[in-house]
């Protein structure tokens, strides 16, 4: 059964005559008759009888057209309201990113912005994996993939990272230069815990770099110490890069060139603002490209003299 089918029990209640009824659905009469003649063969019940004044409801007829008539008022409800659904949908878009992440939407904001048409996003300032199960957060952007099936992810670039000390450092410690940098050099680090870039404590670790003694769990922060002259860090590429106070000593290292991936629920993905803000935020990622992975133009790497 189908609503299309109930329309015609209900025209025809209320009109009390086939021709009516087809006039109310825009239907020929020889049309409606045929759809009702057949309806009522496939329940097995004659819904009306056909008498000299117009059509009059058989006791099948009158237990069924209450209900049709209940159907037809939901329908038409549904339909005033239809038109006020987009201004009652999802328009704000919270998207939970640590600082590294957080600078790449923000350097490109008013692009971002733009892509965005009308959707707002809020930046939450987050390393520990969203819960998209209570729904406070829409978006995350990380490197790993999400643990159940109820999330998925869309790949959106790389960011790649390389090695960094400031001006003042390589010109106090020449062994920055060389590979004398692993063992001679002050290295400054990361906070020990897994939440916090993983990947970049394991090749400090490959390295036998010792242990550092100032250690972050931020990556601005790390960024300002080494700026400052406090030793080598493992910085991303965009960031060291475009600071007038550091040097490459690497440039971009492969090993440590990790995916950026953005991850939804499946259920919210469906939402027209969140899927606007996905869109808008790998367009981001797609214009920072060179940028992220360090191949927008060639980095004068400090080299021993």
């Amino acid at each position: 059964m189908n609503w299309d089918d109930l329309k015609l029990i209900d025209a025809a209640a209320r009109m009390r005559s086939l021709s009516g009824a087809a006039r109310a659905l825009n239907l020929s009469q020889p049309q409606l008759s045929r759809r009702l003649k057949s309806f009522e063969d496939r329940v097995g019940a004659r819904l009306f009888d056909r008498t000299p004044t117009g059509l009059k409801p058989t006791e099948a007829g009158l237990r069924l057209i209450p209900l049709a008539a209940d159907m037809r008022k939901n329908a038409d409800a549904a339909s005033r309201v239809l038109p006020d659904l987009s201004g009652s949908a999802l328009k704000v878009v919270r998207v939970a990113v640590d600082e590294v992440r957080a600078r790449i939407l923000t350097d490109k904001f008013a692009d971002l912005n733009a892509l965005l048409e009308g959707v707002e996003l809020e930046i939450i300032s987050s390393h520990l994996h969203a819960n998209h199960q209570t729904r406070g957060i829409e978006l995350q952007i990380r490197n790993c993939l999400p643990e159940t099936d109820t999330l998925v992810f869309r790949k959106v670039g790389d960011v790649a990272y390389g090695v960094y000390a400031s001006k003042n450092y390589v010109s106090g410690h020449p062994a920055a230069l060389r590979e004398q940098r692993y063992k001679e050099c002050a290295w400054l680090g990361f906070a020990p815990d897994d939440l916090w870039y993983p990947a970049q404590v394991r090749w400090m670790e490959d390295k036998h770099i010792v242990r550092p003694k100032m250690r972050t769990n931020t990556m601005t922060t790390l960024m300002n110490m080494t700026a400052a002259g406090s030793g080598l860090a493992l910085l991303p590429v965009f960031m060291g890069n475009a600071h007038p106070d550091l040097v490459a000593l690497t440039g971009a290292l492969p090993e440590l060139t990790n995916p950026e991936h953005i991850i939804v629920h499946r259920d919210v993905r469906r939402e027209p603002a969140v899927r606007k803000a996905i869109d808008a935020i790998a367009r981001v990622y797609k214009d920072m490209a060179a940028r992220l992975t360090g191949t927008d133009e060639p980095v004068s790497i400090q080299a021993a003299e």
